[in-house]
Order: C-alpha cells, then structure tokens, then sequence
C-alpha cells in the first residue's frame, strides 16, 4: 500500500499545473483577441509623377529610401513615365534613382540623390534630366498649380519641355534648339493660326490650353512658324465613366486634364532605347485601298535551308532590297493618305514596316518617338 500511495502525491501534483496551464492558454486567446475594427492613421499624401528624360541613360528605378513608400517609378527606361499620378508621403523625402538590373553590384549604383520637402494634397512632377555621359544627372522637381477648373464639353492640356535639342529633325532645324509651340488639332487638320501654347522654353511648363472634346494630335514647330512639324502625336481618347467604373482621362472626356511631356531623341550608341530613321528609298508602287495605303521601295526573296550548315540563299530583290525594320507612322492627313513624315523612325506602334515596306492604317494613332517624344500623364475630374 506505502508503495501505491506514493502516485498520489505526484498525481495531486500534476492537477495545480493541468489548470495553470488551461488558464494560460485561456488569458493567452483572449489577450490576442482584437476590436472587431482596427484604424490605422492615414498618412499626409502628396502627389507626384516621375519621368525619365535622360536621353542617353540605362533603366532606372525611383525610390524613397528614407521611409516604406509605394511611390516611385521602377525599371523606367528613358521615356518612361507614370502615367498616372502616384502618391507620396508628405514631408522631406530622400529619394535615389538607380541602374535597374538584375546583377547585384551593378544595382548599387546611385544615378542620382536628393532630397524635397513635399507639402501634403500638393501635385508635383519629379523629371530625371542631363546626359549619363556628362554627370552628374539632375533632377527636375516642379510643385504644380492647381489643375483648372475644366468647363463642360471640354479638356486642358500643357506642355512640358523636356528636349534640350531637337536634333534629328527631318525636315533639318536651322536650329535645333529653338523654342517649339504647340498646336492642338483635329486628326485631319495641319497646324495654322495661332498656336495653342507658344514659345515653350527647356525645362519650361506652359500654361493649360482649354480645347472641346473630340479626337486630336498635338503637333510642335519652331517658335513663330506652322512649320515644319518637329514631332506630333496622337492625343489619347480616353474612356468615359460609368456608374461603376471610373473615367481614363483623354482627349473625349469632359474634364480631363493632360500633360504632354516632350523628350529628345535617345543619344545614338547609348544605353537608351534605340531606334532611327531608315535610309533614302525610292518608291517602286504605292497601293491604295479603302483604309490603308502602302509604299513599297523594294523587296527581297531569300531561299532559307533548311540544314543548319548550309547557308540561306538571295533569289531576286527588287528596288533597295534593304530592310528597314519596324516603324511607326506618323498619321498626318486623312486615312486615304499617309503622309512622308510617315518614315519617321521609332520602336513600335500601329503602323508596320516588313523589309521595305510600309503600311499605314487609318486608324494609325502613334507618332515619330525618335526625334522627339511626347507622353501622356494624365488626371481626370469626374
């Protein structure tokens, strides 16, 4: 019996520490238990879009590195914007600008540093400008006023100017640094009258121009002049709003407010997105149809075998023979025409060139990127 009556000591032991336990796991569930509701402070935010208009440099990411932020702009080659605005936190933020790649030490290298104090329910542009190949890059940092008040019917657009040079031009600039105004015009319609925003000076912001909804371009020339036209481009349409989905700002939408930012071209040979302008062709046919006319220079017919150690073989070519690669078309006059400004060279778009031909499609809405380039960050007012 003394041999079993030693388990119940350590059996009554063993109780206090059962119970102490539940109840620990018990203050620890409901310790963890939380209001249904939890309300986080909402931060001071201001507005920004950054641009990267360094014409000859690599990808770069935007950072803020002072604080977590979503604001910033990543793996932005030169030309490459938020379209629309994102929001940063108020106060002074240290922002860093850097070589986006996916090597590791390569990713270190700081293209530019800063600090701005940004004021909260403020807009501002933040632009990436200069030459890589002549540092160091500088930042263009602009508090913007406050948009328009946009009447019924229609849209406002600015211009900022952000191509130190127009080099690359074709017709040729006497000087290529000269001023450009802008002319906001019907897709059918060739600049004329008085510019809709003059004299637009480097790194300079025009006022807003307050034009009726419809479809337009915005074509630049020489300060003064109607011509000829240094860059034009398509202005976007946009979407109108619905009960359940937000308005996309553009041209056909009541209200909107745009910003035409204009680059140079990419510096030739740089770490820029390149692209040119295809050589001198003479014209072999031109076909017209109902929506599309196309300007044939020449063609070739190559034998390609089909063993890896034989090599492909010419058959004929007519005219140049020579491929020009991709191009866009620049759309100047009706859908019936395609107009010469139509070789200007770029990297994608609507229009299309296969060896050395080029079709131009009524519905072509891109334009000549490599001599200057206008984007598009937009804002719309419900």
């Amino acid at each position: 019996m003394r041999h079993v009556n030693h388990l119940f000591p350590y059996e009554r032991a063993m109780n206090p520490f059962r119970s102490s336990l539940v109840c620990v796991l018990v203050a620890a569930a409901v310790g963890c238990h939380g209001d249904a509701v939890t309300n986080s402070p909402v931060p001071s935010l201001a507005a920004i879009n950054f641009v990267h208009a360094a014409s000859d440099a690599v990808v770069a990411d935007f950072r803020v590195v002072d604080i977590v932020s979503n604001a910033g702009l990543f793996g932005a080659p030169f030309r490459g914007m938020n379209q629309f605005s994102v929001g940063i936190e108020a106060g002074t933020r240290h922002i860093k600008v850097f070589y986006d790649t996916t090597d590791v030490v390569l990713a270190k290298t700081v293209l530019l540093d800063t600090t701005y104090t940004f004021t909260a329910d403020q807009h501002y542009t933040f632009m990436l400008y200069g030459f890589a190949a002549t540092p160091p890059l500088k930042a263009l940092i602009v508090q913007d006023a406050t948009p328009p008040a946009v009447p019924a019917g229609k849209f406002a657009i600015r211009i900022v100017n952000g191509a130190p040079s127009f080099a690359g031009a074709v017709p040729t600039l006497a000087d290529t640094t000269v001023r450009p105004d802008a002319f906001v015009s019907r897709v059918t319609a060739l600049p004329g009258g008085t510019p809709d925003l003059a004299n637009v000076a480097y790194l300079g912001t025009s006022q807003y121009a307050m034009v009726d909804t419809g479809l337009y371009r915005v074509a630049l020339t020489p300060a003064g002049t109607t011509g000829p036209v240094i860059v034009q481009a398509t202005i976007p349409a946009g979407t109108v709003g619905t009960p359940t989905l937000n308005p996309i700002a553009g041209s056909q939408v009541s209200g909107s407010v745009l910003t035409a930012v204009v680059v140079a071209r990419s510096v030739v040979a740089s770490k820029a997105p390149q692209g040119g302008r295809p050589a001198a062709k003479a014209v072999e046919a031109v076909t017209r149809s109902t929506d599309t006319v196309t300007v044939q220079s020449g063609s070739v017919s190559i034998l390609t075998n089909r063993s890896p150690a034989k090599p492909d073989s010419t058959v004929a070519t007519t005219g140049t023979g020579a491929a020009t690669g991709v191009v866009r078309c620049s759309r100047r006059h009706p859908a019936s025409e395609c107009s010469s400004s139509g070789w200007s060279g770029s990297d994608a778009g609507s229009g299309f060139a296969s060896t050395d031909m080029l079709s131009c499609r009524s519905m072509c809405t891109s334009y000549s990127a490599n001599h200057s380039t206008a984007r598009w960050p937009t804002r719309s007012n419900r």
